[in-house]
């Protein structure tokens, strides 16, 4: 099975890209995708057939296309490992991805296929375990925090944010399933610096539970994007 830990340079030499507007995939999380345009079915059979490996950029609108009027994209996508594809009939895919890394994609290939590649980068976390243990506390405490007032409902993801041992992979955690925006999720996507990642998801769900309490009795959180749901 494809990891952060087996990937090599060679699997990320012609990584293909599928820009979407508002989806960030976020490393240890799932999501769902229905490939319907003739591009990106070429896209699927690329991937299928390589190291079964594929990047998801969310499109960036506040800048202008590149030179070949691609649409602009964030630098940083999620790399996202296929775990289940299901070719349907009239070639159209329904496919499973898993967030396994961040990558950047600042080298991207000429536009000699129908959609788009890079030469991708696997994005190291940075910052040292000592420096993150209070970090680290604050964020599971408001995370358990504001999924405890959602409901009864949710005790999968009470376990998994109690149990979840490094604190870069807790900010990912807790941002795709706490955090609504797409941008914000984009930002801490881009927070390769785990305090800085930390920072800025203990913020926006420190945020999130001030709005609530100002919200009338009986008001449901907002959710982003569940961790193995789609």
């Amino acid at each position: 099975m494809t990891d952060e830990t087996s990937i090599t340079p060679a699997d990320l030499a012609e990584l293909p890209v599928f820009p979407l507007p508002g989806t960030v995939l976020l490393p240890k999380t799932f999501i769902s995708l229905h490939i319907f345009e003739p591009r990106y079915r070429a896209m699927m059979e690329f991937c299928i057939e390589g190291p079964r490996l594929l990047a998801i950029a969310m499109l960036d609108d506040r800048n202008a296309p590149d030179e070949h009027q691609r649409p602009a994209i964030f630098r940083t996508a999620g790399l996202g490992a296929v775990r289940r594809a299901a070719k349907l009939p009239d070639g159209r895919y329904n496919l499973v991805l898993e967030g396994i890394a961040r990558v950047d994609l600042a080298d991207e290939l000429p536009p000699d296929e129908v959609f788009r590649r890079v030469r991708g980068r696997v994005c190291e976390d940075e910052g040292l375990e000592a420096e993150l243990q209070r970090e680290t506390a604050s964020l599971r405490a408001l995370a358990l925090r504001a999924i405890a007032q959602s409901g009864p409902d949710n005790r999968e993801l009470l376990q998994s944010i109690s149990e979840v041992p490094d604190p870069g992979g807790l900010a990912d955690l807790v941002a795709a399933a706490l955090v609504e925006s797409a941008r914000d999720r984009q930002r801490i996507l881009d927070a390769v610096d785990i305090p800085r990642r930390l920072e800025l998801t203990a913020g926006l769900v420190g945020a999130m539970l001030l709005d609530e309490a100002d919200k009338p009795a009986g008001t449901s959180l907002g959710w982003g994007i569940i961790p193995g749901k789609a």
